[in-house]
C-alpha cells in the first residue's frame, strides 16, 4: 500500500460497523448492532433519516400486517424467507415499537402507528438511536466500499462523494432500491454491491401502475370501480387480485394492479407477453351471471345499447367495450345478433388489456430485483465478501401492498445488524 493510501487510511474516521443508508432497514440494523455493544456509524445522503418513510402509507405508515405469509413476497430464490421472519416476525416488530412507547393499531390486519403519522416511526428511530452508541452523519453519499488489509487484518474503506473517508471492520449495505428517486434512491448501492463481487437481478419498478398502448382506454379514463384482475403471462393465468381498479388513458392502476405489478414487470423484462383480464362484475358467480345473461337476451331490444346494458357496470366501461368492438352506445340493440350481445356480456367478465410496460421508479413504491438471497448466508452476510452484510430493498425480495415491505426492511435490518455485531471482533483502531 502506498504512503498516500496509508495516510488517507490513517485520517479516516473509524467505527466497528458502518451502515450505508439510514432508511428503516439501516436504522433497525444500527439498533440491533448497537444493542450488542458495537460502535456504529450510520451514513445517509439525505438531510434526515428515514426520508422515504414520511411518504409511506399516504403519510400514515403501514409498517406491517397481521396476515404474514410468504406468498405475500416475491423473490428469485435462495434462503427460505420464513426462516428470516421466524427470527424477527411481525409480532416482534410490534413489541419492539410498543416497548419504546410507540403504540400501534390495526385496521383489518393492516398495522399503523396509533398516531396515524409516518413521522412517528421516523422520529421514533431518531429518538432510539440517540440513546445508543450510534453516530449519524447525514449528507454523506457513499460512492465506494472496498476491502483492504491493515496490520494483518481485513477492514473496509468507505468513501463519500464529498471526499470523506471511513474505516470499519464490517459494513451493512442498506441504501434502499431505485423506487423513489425523489427521496435519494438510485443505482449507487447496486454498483457498490456489484463491485464487491455480487450479481444484481435487474431492478424493476413494483407496486406501480401497468401501462397499455390500447388507445380505446381513453373512453374509460377516470373510472374507479370494484373489479377482479387476472394476470396472464403467455396466455397462462398466473395470479389474480380484486379491489378498486382505476382506469387511466395509459393503462390501469389501483391497489389490485399494484399487487400484480412486480410479476408483470419481471415477465415484461424477459420479453414475455403480459395481459390483464378484467372482470368488471365480480359479484356475480357463474350461475347468477348466466341467469342475468339469459334475462337480458330475452328483453325487448328496441333500445340503445347503453340502455340495454344499463345497470351492470359504469357507463364509461360500457363505452370502452363498445369502442373496442367498433360499436356506438346509441346503436339499437336490435341491430346486433344474439351472439354479438353475448360477446359484450362476456367482455364485461373478461376484458383483455395488453400490458406493455409499467410506471416509472418515481411512481413505484418499491423495487423488484436486487442482490439474490442465494449470495448471502442466514445472517444476510455476503458469501463472497466476509464482513459485508445487506438488508432491505437492495436484496431481491419485494412484497405486496399492506406493510410487507417495511416489515422486510426491519426484519432484514435486525438480522443483518445482529450478524454484523457477531462477526465484528472490535479490531478497528
Amino acid at each position: 500500500m502506498s504512503k498516500k493510501a496509508n495516510g488517507e487510511l490513517h485520517r479516516a474516521k473509524t467505527a466497528e460497523i458502518v451502515i450505508v443508508g439510514a432508511g428503516p432497514s439501516g436504522c433497525m440494523a444500527a439498533v440491533s448492532a448497537a444493542r450488542e455493544g458495537r460502535n456504529v456509524l450510520l451514513l445517509d445522503a439525505n438531510d434526515k433519516i428515514c426520508r422515504k418513510v414520511y411518504a409511506t402509507g399516504n403519510g400514515r405508515c403501514n409498517l406491517t400486517n397481521l396476515h404474514m405469509t410468504m406468498d405475500c413476497y416475491h423473490t428469485g430464490g435462495g434462503a427460505s424467507l420464513s426462516a428470516f421472519f421466524s427470527r424477527f416476525s411481525e409480532k416482534d416488530l410490534m413489541r419492539f415499537w410498543e416497548s419504546k412507547g410507540v403504540f400501534l393499531h390495526d385496521r383489518q390486519g393492516y398495522v399503523y402507528p396509533r398516531t396515524d403519522q409516518a413521522a412517528t416511526i421516523a422520529e421514533g428511530f431518531e429518538k432510539i438511536l440517540r440513546a445508543l452508541p450510534v453516530t449519524i452523519e447525514l449528507g454523506k453519499r457513499v460512492v465506494l466500499v472496498r476491502r483492504s488489509e491493515r496490520k494483518g487484518a481485513s477492514h473496509f474503506q468507505i468513501e463519500t462523494s464529498d471526499g470523506s473517508s471511513y474505516m470499519a471492520e464490517s459494513v451493512i449495505l442498506a441504501g434502499g432500491g431505485m423506487a423513489g428517486p425523489q427521496y435519494g434512491c438510485g443505482e449507487a448501492i447496486y454498483r457498490i454491491a456489484s463491485s464487491m463481487g455480487h450479481t444484481v437481478v435487474k431492478p424493476l419498478p413494483a407496486l406501480v401502475p401497468l401501462l397499455s398502448d390500447d388507445r380505446n382506454l381513453k373512453a374509460s379514463a377516470g373510472v374507479r370501480c370494484d373489479a377482479a384482475i387476472t394476470l396472464l403471462v403467455n396466455d397462462q393465468s398466473v395470479c389474480s387480485e380484486r379491489g378498486e381498479l382505476q382506469m387511466t388513458e395509459q393503462g390501469i392502476s389501483g391497489i389490485p394492479v399494484f399487487q400484480l405489478s412486480a410479476i408483470a414487470a419481471r415477465a415484461l423484462a424477459q420479453g414475455t407477453a403480459v395481459t390483464a383480464s378484467i372482470d368488471f362484475a365480480p359479484d356475480f358467480d357463474e350461475k347468477a351471471w348466466e341467469k342475468e345473461l339469459a334475462r337480458r337476451l330475452s328483453e325487448n331490444k328496441n333500445c340503445m345499447l347503453s340502455v340495454y346494458f344499463l345497470g351492470l357496470v359504469n357507463r364509461k366501461i360500457l363505452d370502452l367495450v363498445f369502442k373496442r368492438r367498433g360499436m356506438q352506445a346509441e346503436m339499437k340493440a336490435s341491430r346486433l345478433s344474439q351472439e354479438a350481445l353475448r360477446g359484450i356480456m362476456e367482455d364485461l367478465r373478461a376484458f383483455p388489456i395488453a400490458i406493455v410496460g409499467t410506471g416509472t421508479f418515481k411512481q413505484a413504491q418499491v423495487t423488484s430485483g436486487g442482490v439474490p438471497l442465494e449470495e448471502m448466508d442466514e445472517n444476510l452476510q455476503s458469501v463472497r465478501t466476509p464482513g459485508l452484510f445487506m438488508a432491505g430493498e437492495l436484496v431481491d425480495v419485494d412484497g405486496i401492498c399492506g406493510g410487507y415491505n417495511l416489515q422486510w426492511a426491519m426484519t432484514s435490518g435486525w438480522i443483518a445488524g445482529k450478524g454484523a455485531a457477531k462477526a465484528t471482533q472490535g479490531s478497528v483502531q
